[in-house]
């Protein structure tokens, strides 16, 4: 789980993170609803767990894992990364800090154990584990930034450019988005999971973010040959799931801003797979030792699932994914309690509409944008006759006087897309030429200012229906130069 994700966030002032976008309540198409009710695993379920890090597969499928091995039911463990860049609970297990890649391996390496042993526990056979070795933090950065021709990521501590481990799937795969991507994919070829528990689109560490938007990929890819159904579930958000410590008899709710949007299912937990379920994670010494207090609060007499509401975007139509209705009364009550001003640059309004042969992308501040802050936009297309790693994953940077587009890193011309703002208004349009003409678009923004670390929505799709003129323009192969005309040409809707 990578507990460390808060103890490393203080560092930097966790709470300005926590603050930041406190108070949010989500807004989706469909109306806010609560946990829709219990579901039950059955003979012919076959169950794939993807976990983060070790730990992670404890945390949230725990419970699972234990009902399926005593039902019969086949199941499978993916862990995405070792968990080789956890520096504050290797500092607390060592009594040393842990800095240099060697080190850093073992550590990796201890992790792994522990999970074999945590599986044990749960009586999961460690064959039925697998270990991928991608880089601990960095599996985000690899979604937004390592494509194509771009160059692997880097392991944070590791310092390798490829799956440094003997024992994973696949030694020496480089950091890169198409590497993950194909991994997946053949995993889940190969087992053909009927359910799939998996990190949340809401969750605060960028690799529990990320593996759920690389398996939304791999399953789209894979429409047709594999059907199964998604199980997120949520590690690290702010101030959930509430009191540290053991509370077995306490059920586990969904954050109460996370409650439209998703949709949410539970299912119990009986007393001998809560009494597993401590047992795994207390295999997980590394972490357990660091950290017990914030892993117990997980080992609930029932285990919570929610996944995204994905609205279907018509020509015309605009959906409302983000809003806020306590707003800044919340943030300035978090803010007295905990003794601290601070410079929010916050969103509390997502809108996203298409219009004619753009995506129109409007968002709501708080305040004005203060000079020196700035809103990132990241949207990335997907369409099932384009390879993922070929299509553009742009990020529209927007400042109180100027925005700027890049594409992996890479500046893109100012027609790619438009950006503005007014006041406590900000527009984005991005042509849909830009972003290859995609079936469905994954949404996210962030928000920064010299006094705040970084802030983020959750990521959402959203399901694309062009219009007929864009459709017949997409088969006809029109230039790029068409399409960023048509940008320049946008005019402020103010």
């Amino acid at each position: 789980m990578a507990v460390l994700f808060f103890r490393s966030a203080a560092a930097q002032s966790l709470t300005s993170i926590l603050l930041l976008l406190a108070g949010c309540r989500l807004a989706a198409p469909v109306a806010p609803a609560a946990v829709a009710g219990q579901f039950q695993l059955g003979d012919g379920d076959r169950i794939l767990v993807l976990a983060p890090h070790p730990d992670d597969e404890v945390l949230g499928a725990g419970g699972v894992l234990r009902e399926a091995v005593e039902q019969g039911i086949p199941v499978r463990v993916v862990f995405l990364t070792h968990g080789d860049s956890n520096e504050w609970s290797f500092l607390f297990y060592r009594k040393r800090p842990v800095v240099l890649p060697r080190a850093a391996l073992t550590m990796g390496t201890i992790r792994q154990r522990e999970a074999v042993v945590a599986a044990e526990a749960l009586g999961v056979p460690a064959a039925d584990l697998t270990f991928l070795g991608y880089p601990d933090y960095g599996t985000l950065g690899i979604w937004r930034f390592h494509w194509g021709s771009r160059p692997p990521d880097r392991g944070r501590l590791t310092r390798a450019r490829a799956v440094p481990y003997s024992t994973a799937f696949r030694p020496g795969a480089p950091f890169k988005g198409e590497e993950i991507l194909a991994d997946l994919e053949t995993l889940i070829l190969e087992f053909r999971p009927t359910r799939i528990f998996v990190s949340h689109p809401a969750d605060h560490h960028p690799d529990h973010a990320a593996l759920y938007l690389f398996t939304r990929v791999a399953l789209w890819d894979l429409q047709g040959e594999v059907a199964a159904t998604l199980h997120p579930f949520l590690v690290h958000y702010p101030r959930w799931p509430g009191r540290k410590g053991f509370r077995p008899a306490e059920e586990l709710s969904p954050p109460a801003r996370l409650l439209a949007g998703f949709n949410w299912q539970t299912r119990g937990v009986n007393e001998e797979e809560i009494a597993a379920k401590r047992q795994a994670l207390t295999a997980h010494r590394t972490q357990w030792r660091y950290s017990a207090s914030r892993l117990l609060p997980f080992v609930r007499p029932n285990e919570l699932y929610g996944d995204l509401a994905i609205p279907q975007l018509r020509p015309g139509g605009a959906v409302r994914l983000l809003e806020d209705p306590v707003g800044e009364q919340a943030a300035s009550a978090a803010n007295d309690e905990e003794g601290e001003a601070s410079e929010l640059v916050d969103l509390h309004g997502l809108s996203v509409k298409l219009a004619r042969d753009q995506v129109e992308i409007g968002m709501d501040l708080r305040e004005p944008l203060p000079e020196g802050s700035a809103v990132s936009l990241s949207a990335f297309g997907y369409r099932p006759d384009v390879p993922f790693a070929a299509m553009p994953k742009l990020e529209v940077r927007i400042e109180p006087h100027a925005y700027a587009v890049r594409d992996q890193l890479r500046l893109r011309p100012r027609s790619t897309a438009w950006a503005a703002t007014r006041g406590r208004k900000l527009m984005a349009r991005i042509p849909l030429a830009s972003l290859a003409n995609p079936d469905r678009l994954f949404l996210q923004v962030r928000t920064s200012s010299p006094r705040t670390p970084l802030g983020q929505t959750p990521w959402w799709i959203v399901e694309l229906r062009a219009a007929p003129a864009t459709q017949q323009a997409a088969m006809d192969g029109s230039s790029t130069s068409e399409s960023t005309a048509a940008a320049a040409d946008v005019k402020a809707p103010w």
